[in-house]
């Protein structure tokens, strides 16, 4: 009988296999004996709490439960143990080595042995760190935003001359749990001098509440208050621990105990008026950044409501002055008030003569203009009494019906009144008589009617312009933009609400028709992308254009979501076979690394008196060398061609090589070719096209393996799939060519429309070939298709190429004789031990020095800074390759020159901008020896290029 095959440390391969699986899962693994001892941890557990695995195992697993949490974590395994519970499951803080917690969701049940005897507890940790502190972040608002509602209702309905602070302060100091809300006013004496006064506060029991400590009365602001002057000032905030203030600040709040505070700005009409004070008494806790956030909200209320005082005030002098003047005017002059009592708080005498009702009758009734306007105008005197803000300082003309039942036109110029917080409470306007000019107007505007009638019939937003302004607009295209009516739009300029337009963005009078695509930038800021049509035409007897605006933001969000879809399913399409290509050199890379581990121990002399060792085949163990670096290289490939697809979705465009774009396809596709045809390369000499090379390795991966599954597998030999390139003028053809089962003829126009797909269901979403064309159009490009059922198709890609600039080739010199190296001083510096170890043999002619971590690097510089060349690692735990370099520029000009940087691929955007930005070189693991060598030996010989 065969037996399973066994490694020398005793596991078999499914053993191996299983414990692979588990040292990748995400998941703390667990095992721990009867006393809660850990007994087995997989690498996670590191990942989660910063603590090994070797230093953890042994220890008691209640050592990393946060204290608070341990009594009842203990009582849990008991019912574990003692057989009360089948399994449990609970949440719970873990310690980390950084001195912080990490939430984790427990999951555990008792283990046994063979015989059946009880051994331990096995499970598993999940981190819910984020969940957590996201469940308890929307707590928190929810609770805050309550008391923001609260603190406004009361505000509200405090009376004309009652207390503002007092209801405001208790609901802020419960939902902000602070010991202590107080409100200050500030105020100038008689020199100028700026003073405060403390006027309420509210205090949480057992705080000593400090209204009636005399200090806080007429406190001289500076110079004890100076910093918080200029902060509150601007209309920022004062905030942080008290022990961290200036000493001349500490004197003051010390001895209040205040341990922490944070205070908020009043301001009236952009002047500061006084500040709110939230103080911590109890501990040393800080508000973050949504608590300040929300607290300066209730601190505004407060500010708005101590401006609508102040204006009120303001508008009775108002009234004054203005009957002062309006008598005299030979139009009607009127106020009207928008807050109760609402109505006419003045009109001029012309009233009589012009409306045929005096001062008084409009004194008595607030309605009366409602009354005698004419019916289809009373939505406009309306909007004209009740929101004048919306007329814009445009006049508005009204009908009104005399009680000799006559008609008036009367056009109306207001002003709206307002409060302090900019709050309309009143509306100043004048009246003038246009009834005859109305009358030849009526006349013109009769040929209006029906253009507008068909405007307003439009479901999409249109406008009409002359002389570059609006002067009309439907109701969608009001609605779309925010506004209430299309009044408040005419007189403006279209241009106003379009961004990213050149010139202006519609046609004009004496143009062709002009289509487009703009974003619409609605009255509230937000944007929407619409396709905008202009045209020229008469209005009114005169030139003028009409647009019209149908938006499309939707279908653009659409197509977004579609392309990030396709490309996240042609990866999924490729992962086993992606898989099977890195697996494969994997396999005889290390098989050919065990082979020479077994041959060195053969051959290595064991010592004196042992005879019959093997001389060692030194060709042999250079093939086998051979071979692994061969693998070793295959693998790097497929790496870096996964590249393509790990970047973020860029929309840079840079000269991209057609060619190596298609290698990289067929490198990633090979999986899916190769049981189903063979492939061949038609390449010819073709330009570079200019493109984003993600994007076009999405499309041509797409058309491969589609290629591929239109043929079925186990024919391999009787199929092709032919890649081929073509320069036609200044375009780039790309044709992907299958022997496959072809496109059915009734179905060929199709084929590019979304979600339509001749696959099974479940294998193909119907978005590839549609997100393909969008980009190669989006590229100014086109994909054509031609096709025969049951023999094949080609899809055919245009590409422009641009012209290419003339390259100017400098006269060859003759090649020097290398120089000989000298020896030079290298710092390498990188978190892993082993690649510091590969880079000292690599540069073994050198003196070398490793570093493994950034500070560590800064400390050799600082003891003896001339190193001739640094290879600094990009991605490291304390300090990144950036902030050594940073660092370096700052104290060693000129040194950060001689940095070269190495990296595994995987940094963040920030590194990445930064790379950029920088002329450094940057090298990849894993190493091209002779790249590594020539950069060293560059910046020994030659030194750092000149800075440009």
């Amino acid at each position: 009988m065969q037996m399973p095959f066994t490694r020398p440390d005793g596991t078999t391969p499914t053993e191996r296999r299983f414990r692979q699986v588990i040292d990748t899962l995400q998941e703390v693994v667990f095992q721990t004996d009867t006393e809660r001892n850990w007994v087995f941890l997989n690498p996670a557990w590191t990942e989660v709490t910063g603590f090994p695995v070797e230093e953890s195992l042994g220890r008691s697993a209640l050592d990393f439960v946060h204290p608070d949490d341990r009594e009842r974590t203990l009582e849990v395994c008991k019912t574990l143990l003692t057989r009360e519970r089948e399994f449990v499951q609970h949440e719970v803080r873990y310690l980390t080595r950084d001195g912080g917690f990490r939430w984790v969701e427990v999951f555990a049940r008792v283990t046994f042995d063979d015989t059946g005897a009880l051994v331990g507890m096995a499970g598993t940790l999940n981190n819910i760190t984020e969940r957590k502190r996201t469940s308890d972040a929307l707590a928190r608002r929810e609770r805050y935003l309550t008391a923001l509602v609260d603190m406004q209702q009361r505000l509200l309905s405090v009376p004309e001359g009652g207390d503002l602070y007092g209801p405001a302060l208790a609901p802020l100091g419960q939902a902000s749990g602070a010991s202590r809300v107080y409100v200050f006013e500030t105020f100038t004496d008689a020199k100028g001098a700026l003073l405060c006064s403390q006027r309420a506060e509210w205090c949480a029991p057992g705080v000593t509440a400090e209204i009636d400590n005399p200090m806080l009365q007429d406190l001289p602001m500076r110079p004890i208050l100076g910093r918080w002057v200029n902060l509150l000032e601007r209309g920022e905030v004062v905030t942080g621990r008290v022990a961290t203030f200036p000493a001349v600040e500490r004197d003051l709040l010390e001895p209040q105990g205040i341990l922490t505070l944070l205070v908020l700005p009043l301001r009236v009409q952009g002047r500061l008026v006084g500040f709110v004070g939230f103080d911590n008494c109890f501990e040393a806790r800080e508000w973050d950044r949504l608590e300040v956030d929300l607290l300066s909200a209730a601190s505004g209320a407060i500010s708005v409501s101590l401006e609508r005082r102040a204006s009120e005030r303001a508008l009775r002098e108002h009234e004054h002055r203005f009957r002062q003047l309006a008598e005299n005017a030979s139009d009607v002059l009127y106020l009207y008030r928008c807050e109760a009592p609402r109505g006419f708080a003045y009109v001029s005498r012309v009233a009589h003569a012009k409306l045929g009702l005096g001062p008084e009758a409009h004194y008595s009734d607030p309605e009366l203009w409602y009354r005698q306007v004419h019916p289809d105008d009373r939505a406009a005197l309306e909007r004209l009494l009740e929101s004048p803000q919306s007329v814009d300082g445009s006049t508005v003309e009204l009908r009104f019906l005399r009680p000799d039942g006559s008609l008036l036109w009367l056009e109306h110029v207001v002003a709206p009144v307002t409060d302090s917080a900019g709050r309309v409470v009143a509306v100043e306007g004048l009246a003038r008589d246009i009834t005859e000019r109305r009358q030849v107007e009526e006349a013109l505007k009769r040929s209006e009617a029906s253009l507008r009638a068909l405007m307003e019939g439009f479901p999409d937003p249109a406008a009409i312009e002359r002389d570059g302004h609006i002067v009309y607009a439907n109701a969608a295209l009001v609605t779309a933009l925010g506004f209430a009516r299309a009044e408040e739009l005419v007189g403006r300029r279209l241009s106003e609400f379009l961004a990213d337009v050149p010139g202006t963005g519609v046609a004009s009078v004496d143009s062709t028709p002009l289509t487009s695509e703009r974003r619409l930038v609605l009255r509230d800021g937000r944007t929407r992308v619409v396709e905008l049509a202009s045209l020229p035409l008469r209005f009114d007897g005169q030139p003028a254009v009409v647009s019209i605006a149908r938006d499309v933001t939707e279908q653009r969000q659409l197509q977004a979501r579609l392309t990030l879809a396709d490309r996240l399913a042609s990866v999924g399409t490729l992962a086993a076979g992606i898989a099977h290509e890195i697996n494969n050199p994997l396999a005889f890379v290390l098989s050919n690394l065990g082979f020479l581990s077994d041959e060195f121990r053969q051959h290595l002399s064991p010592g004196p008196g042992v005879r019959g060792v093997r001389p060692p085949d030194v060709a042999e163990w250079q093939e086998v060398l051979g071979e692994a670096c061969e693998g070793a290289e295959r693998v790097r490939q497929i790496v870096r061609q996964l590249k393509t697809f790990s970047r973020p979705d860029e929309e840079r465009m840079t000269p991209v090589d057609v060619h190596a774009v298609l290698d990289s396809v067929v490198m990633m596709a090979a999986n899916e070719i190769r049981h189903r045809a063979r492939l061949r390369r038609e390449y010819g000499t073709v330009p570079q096209v200019m493109a984003n090379e993600g994007r076009l390795c999405q499309v041509f991966l797409n058309l491969v393996v589609n290629a591929a599954q239109a043929i079925p597998e186990g024919s391999a030999h009787d199929h092709e799939i032919v890649l081929a390139t073509r320069a036609s003028g200044e375009q780039v053809v790309v044709e992907v060519r299958d022997t496959g089962s072809g496109i059915a003829p009734e179905v060929m126009g199709r084929i590019f429309d979304p979600f339509f797909t001749t696959k099974p269901v479940g294998v193909g979403t119907g978005l590839g070939l549609s997100i393909c064309h969008g980009i190669i159009s989006g590229l100014g490009g086109d994909i054509l298709v031609e096709s025969t059922l049951g023999q094949g198709s080609t899809f055919r890609v245009v590409l422009p190429s641009p012209r290419p600039d003339p390259v100017v080739r400098p006269p060859e010199a003759p090649v020097p004789a290398a120089p000989v190296v000298p020896r030079g001083r290298v710092l390498v510096v990188d978190d892993e031990p082993a690649v510091g170890r590969v880079l000292q043999r690599l540069l073994r002619g050198h003196d070398v020095e490793v570093a493994t971590s950034g500070r560590q690097a800064l400390e050799r510089m600082s003891r003896a800074p001339g190193f001739d060349a640094v290879l600094c690692d990009v991605m490291m735990p304390d300090l990144a390759g950036r902030d050594v370099y940073e660092a370096v520029r700052r104290e060693y000009p000129g040194l950060e020159r001689r940095f070269v940087f190495v990296s595994g691929g995987a940094f963040t955007s920030g590194a990445r901008e930064f790379l950029e930005r920088i002329p450094n070189p940057l090298l990849e693991k894993p190493f091209d020896e002779a790249r590594v060598r020539g950069a060293v030996e560059e910046l020994v010989r030659h030194g750092p290029p000149d800075a440009a």
